[in-house]
């Protein structure tokens, strides 16, 4: 076999500044820092929402390409991990952005009752008809109302639902607190029809205490594809791992790819930073699960063992006398 080109200096600086005590707390400083933008009045929710999803994203596929750098690697093996790394920052991070700052809408309004329409500019979804509407509803004072809603546009229905939720805090001894929570904005994805231009309310049920806030989005990706692409890469990066002969390649990319979904799926511009910072933690939790067993899995196929060009041996089987 061939030997391996020894380990450029650029790769030798980037893996020990990697494997350094450094990166994560400076990559924890960058987390903290962006999810305290907004308390200090800084920085709008949305906006603080996106550079912490930026962070963890980087972060995480930069710790991804760390046992691709050794020497003992083939240039092939490398490649693919870093491009692996790649898939995992950009599923994570750009639906996660999508979802807490998606920018300009392509039309916005407000509607009441059931009929009232919101017209959209001729052309402005380009040849794709996905569209995701960022619904708020005002929800009234007191009590857990819940208002389910219904959008028509020529495809199938686009349906949502908002609501407020009591939870109950500890105070003192013996004695507990309710604490309100308005889950008054929410996602709607879906698809509109060929020749439609414009949505119309359907139906609404529950108290509100004003109209409906609508913005539409146009949107590339659905929530199922999003799903699939991030368990085609988790499963890239399972196999991968086991070329590479480790590293935790696998549950890092499903720590990202999870927190990518968990954003993406429940946050919004106006509950960004709370719900991102528990997507980092579920996320952490869920995606080194998933992507450790995985590569659990992917070690038992043909394709396991070093990496080509690795300088570790297999282990050699006894032979019985």
């Amino acid at each position: 076999m061939a030997a391996m080109p020894p380990q450029s200096p650029l790769a030798s600086h980037v893996e020990g500044l990697l494997s350094s005590r450094a990166f994560p707390v400076t990559a924890l400083l960058l987390a903290a820092a962006a999810a305290g933008l907004p308390f200090a009045g800084l920085l709008a929710e949305g906006t603080a929402a996106a550079l912490l999803a930026l962070v963890v994203s980087l972060s995480l596929a930069l710790q991804m390409i760390r046992p691709a750098l050794r020497g003992a690697i083939d240039p092939a093996t490398r490649g693919v991990a870093v491009l692996i790394a790649v898939a995992t920052a950009l599923l994570a991070a750009l639906p996660s952005i999508g979802a807490v700052a998606p920018g300009t809408p392509i039309a916005q309004g407000e509607v009441s009752r059931a009929g009232d329409r919101l017209e959209l500019p001729a052309g402005a979804l380009g040849a794709s008809s996905r569209i995701r509407l960022l619904v708020h509803a005002p929800l009234p004072q007191g009590g857990t109302p819940v208002v389910a809603f219904r959008f028509t546009g020529g495809g199938a229905p686009l349906s949502g639902e908002v609501e407020r939720t009591v939870s109950y805090s500890r105070v003192g001894r013996g004695s507990r607190a309710a604490v309100a929570h308005d889950h008054n904005e929410v996602w709607v994805h879906g698809a509109l029809g060929a020749a439609a231009t414009g949505l119309a309310l359907d139906r609404i049920d529950g108290p509100v205490a004003g109209p409906l806030q609508v913005s539409v989005h146009g949107e590339w990706f659905s929530p199922l594809a999003l799903l699939l692409s991030s368990l085609l890469v988790l499963v890239a990066a399972a196999i991968w791992e086991a070329r590479l002969g480790g590293g935790h390649f696998a549950a890092l990319s499903g720590m990202a790819l999870c927190f990518g979904l968990l954003v993406s799926g429940n946050a919004t511009p106006g509950a960004a930073i709370g719900t991102s910072l528990g997507a980092i933690l579920l996320g952490a939790l869920a995606g080194a699960l998933a992507g450790g067993l995985l590569a659990a899995l992917a070690r038992l196929g043909p394709w396991a063992g070093e990496a080509p060009g690795s300088t570790a041996r297999r282990p050699v089987a006894k032979s019985k006398a």
